[in-house]
C-alpha cells in the first residue's frame, strides 16, 4: 500500500463513515477508508448464516435516512431502493384478535375505534402532536451542536435562529418527553391497554430501559422523525437487504474519488505533538494523514485507538461515564412457511407479513420483560417485532423458504446466572413461543435460528454493550452532551481527529446524518486553515 500522506483517513466503513467519506471526497479531499470487516456498512449488513439465505443480520429496516443524503450522494443511481412497510405495526393477541396501526392516521383511528372511540379521537390529535414535535426536532439534525463554553456564543446564537419557530409550549413539550416515561405519557392520551401497548414499542427499541422508566418517551419521538419516500413516520425495507446501504454508500464514495479497503482493521491513531497524524493498521502498516475521522464508538476511538495517556483526566472520566448498554437481541430465522396469526383470515401473505408484526399486548407486558433483564435474566416473555423480507424479495431465500428478522428485547449483556452459551437456545425458544401463542403452529415452521446477543453485536460490529445507537439516547447524552461535554461538534480532544459515528449528534439509526455533519465540520476546518495559511503568507510577503 502506498504511504503518501492522505488528506483524510476514515476509521470504519459503517454507513456513517462511508457517508462522511463520500462528502469529503465530493469536497475534493484525498480520502482513504479502512474497514476491519469483509463488507462495508457496519451493522447495516447482509450476510449468509445458512446456504442460500441473504439475511440482514443486525439492522433490518430504515426510516431516518433523509432524502437530502439519498439525493446528494446519488444513492438511487447505485441501486438504493426501498419499499414502505405497510401496515406500520400488526399486533396479534393470544385471544385471536389483533390491532393494526397504519401509516394513514384516519385508517388507524378507525381501527382503534374497535377498542375505544375515545382513544380513536385522541389518536388523531396524538399523531398531529408528535408529528409537529418530530418536525421541530428534525430541524436540529443538521445543526452542529455548540459546546458549553463562552467562545461558543456565536454558535448558540445561530442555534437560537433555528429555534425561532419554536413556541414556549413546543420547548416545554420536548423537555417533558426527555424526562417523562412512555407509560405516563401514553396514559395522558389513551385509556385502552392494547392501544398503549402497541404504541409503547417505539419507546423501548434499542434502549436499556422499560416503558415505565423516566425519559423513555423521547425514544418514541426519535422514531417519529423518520420518513420513506416522503411518507412521514414510515418504515421501509431496503431491497437487497441492509447490506445494500453500505454497498451504495461505498459506491458513491468511490465515484467521488475515495479509496476503500476492506479486511483492514485499524489498531491505533498516530498522535504527535497533540495532533492526529495518521493511523496504524492491525498488520503494522502506518498510514500518514493530515486528518483522521473515526466512525468507531467514541470510547473505542479515544480510549483504545488513541489511549488515555493522550487525554485529560476530565475527558477520561467523562468517557468512563458514557453509557452504552443494551438488552437488544437479534433473532434471525429460516422458515418453511409464513406464520398465520389466529386473528388473520385473509390472503397469505397479508397484513401480518407486509408490515411489522409486533408482540406487545400491553405496557405491563413490556415492563415485565424489562424487569427480567434489569435483574440479569433473559426475558421469559420478550418483546418481539418481526419483518419478513422474502415477502418483498423471494430470491433472498431458497424457493419455498422465508426469512424472519426478529428484533427482540430484553436479553442483558451480563447474565446474573449462567452464560449466553447456555441461555442462547432458551432465549430463542422464548421468542418462538411468544409467536406461537398468537400464530399456532409457528414453532413447526422454524428451520434455522441465529441469535445475536448484545455481546455478539459488540464483537461483530464494534457496538460496545451491544447498543445499536453507539450509546444510550438519554438526555445527558444528547445534543451538546453527545458523546461527552466539550466535544459535541465532531471534534475530539486530539487535534485533527474527528468523530462521525452514531455516538455523536443526532444519535443512532441508519441515517448518515452524523457522517454528513462531521464532513461539513472538517471541510470548514480545511477551508479555514487554507485561508489562515494564505493570510500568513501574505503577511510574510508584506502584502
Amino acid at each position: 500500500m502506498q504511504t503518501r500522506t492522505r488528506d483524510v483517513v476514515v476509521v470504519g466503513g459503517g454507513h456513517n463513515g462511508l457517508a462522511c467519506a463520500a462528502y469529503l471526497a465530493q469536497g475534493g479531499l484525498d480520502v482513504l477508508v479502512f474497514e476491519r470487516r469483509h463488507i462495508p456498512g457496519g451493522a447495516a449488513a447482509t450476510e449468509q448464516p445458512w446456504p442460500g439465505h441473504q439475511v440482514s443480520s443486525a439492522s433490518y429496516v430504515v426510516s431516518l435516512m433523509p432524502e437530502k443524503i439519498v439525493s446528494e450522494l446519488n444513492l438511487r443511481s447505485y441501486g438504493y431502493k426501498t419499499t414502505i412497510l405497510d401496515p406500520d405495526y400488526y399486533v396479534p393477541y393470544a385471544d385471536g384478535t389483533s390491532l393494526t396501526l397504519w401509516g394513514d392516521t384516519t385508517r388507524t383511528a378507525r381501527e382503534i375505534a374497535r377498542y375505544s372511540k375515545a382513544d380513536a379521537d385522541a389518536y388523531v390529535e396524538f399523531d398531529s402532536y408528535l408529528a409537529r414535535l418530530g418536525q421541530l426536532v428534525h430541524s436540529l439534525l443538521y445543526v452542529i451542536p455548540p459546546n458549553l463554553a463562552a467562545t461558543e456564543l456565536p454558535k448558540w446564537m445561530a442555534l437560537g435562529g433555528k429555534l425561532r419557530n419554536w413556541s414556549g409550549r413546543d420547548l416545554n413539550e420536548v423537555v417533558r418527553l426527555f424526562t417523562v416515561s412512555a407509560a405516563d405519557f401514553l396514559d395522558e392520551w389513551f385509556e385502552n391497554e392494547r392501544i398503549k401497548g402497541a404504541l409503547a414499542t417505539q419507546a423501548i427499541i434499542g434502549a436499556w430501559t422499560g416503558p415505565m422508566s423516566p425519559g423513555s418517551a423521547y425514544v418514541l419521538l426519535h422514531h417519529w422523525m423518520g420518513s420513506i419516500d416522503g411518507h412521514e413516520g414510515a418504515w421501509g425495507w431496503v431491497h437487497g437487504g441492509m447490506g445494500s446501504v453500505g454497498r451504495v454508500m461505498a459506491d458513491s464514495a468511490r465515484a467521488s474519488g475515495a479509496e476503500i479497503h476492506l479486511d483492514a482493521g485499524v489498531a491505533g491513531v498516530e498522535v504527535s505533538g497533540g495532533r492526529a497524524t495518521g493511523v496504524v493498521l492491525e498488520d503494522g502498516s502506518v498510514i500518514p494523514a493530515r486528518r483522521v475521522v473515526s466512525n468507531a464508538h467514541p470510547v473505542t476511538t479515544l480510549r483504545e485507538l488513541v489511549g488515555d495517556s493522550y487525554l485529560d483526566d476530565d475527558v477520561v472520566r467523562d468517557l468512563k461515564r458514557f453509557r452504552s448498554r443494551s438488552g437488544s437481541v437479534k433473532v434471525n430465522m429460516s422458515l418453511s412457511e409464513l406464520p398465520k396469526p389466529a386473528a388473520w383470515d385473509g390472503p397469505m401473505p397479508g397484513d401480518p407479513h407486509t408490515g411489522i408484526l409486533s408482540i406487545s399486548p400491553s405496557i405491563e407486558y413490556l415492563e415485565r420483560a424489562w424487569d427480567d433483564a434489569k435483574y440479569g435474566r433473559i426475558s421469559a416473555h420478550p418483546y418481539v417485532e418481526m419483518v419478513f423480507p422474502t415477502v418483498f424479495e423471494p430470491d433472498l431465500a431458497p424457493e419455498g423458504r422465508h426469512i424472519a428478522l426478529c428484533f427482540t428485547q430484553f436479553g442483558p449483556y451480563d447474565l446474573a446466572e449462567g452464560t449466553w452459551d447456555t441461555e442462547r437456545a432458551t432465549y430463542a425458544n422464548n421468542v418462538i413461543q411468544a409467536l406461537d401463542e398468537v400464530a399456532p403452529g409457528f414453532d413447526k415452521s422454524v428451520e434455522d435460528v441465529e441469535v445475536l446477543t448484545p455481546k455478539d453485536i459488540e464483537d461483530r460490529y464494534g457496538l460496545i454493550g451491544g447498543n445499536i445507537f453507539q450509546g444510550d439516547m438519554s438526555p445527558e447524552q444528547m445534543f451538546c452532551f453527545r458523546p461527552i461535554p466539550g466535544y459535541a461538534d465532531y471534534h475530539s480532544p486530539v487535534k485533527n481527529l474527528y468523530m462521525c459515528g452514531s455516538g455523536t449528534h443526532p444519535g443512532g439509526g441508519v441515517m448518515g446524518v452524523p457522517g454528513l455533519n462531521a464532513a461539513k465540520v472538517l471541510l470548514s476546518d480545511v477551508k479555514r486553515g487554507r485561508l489562515l495559511r494564505r493570510e500568513d503568507r501574505n503577511q510574510r510577503a508584506g502584502v
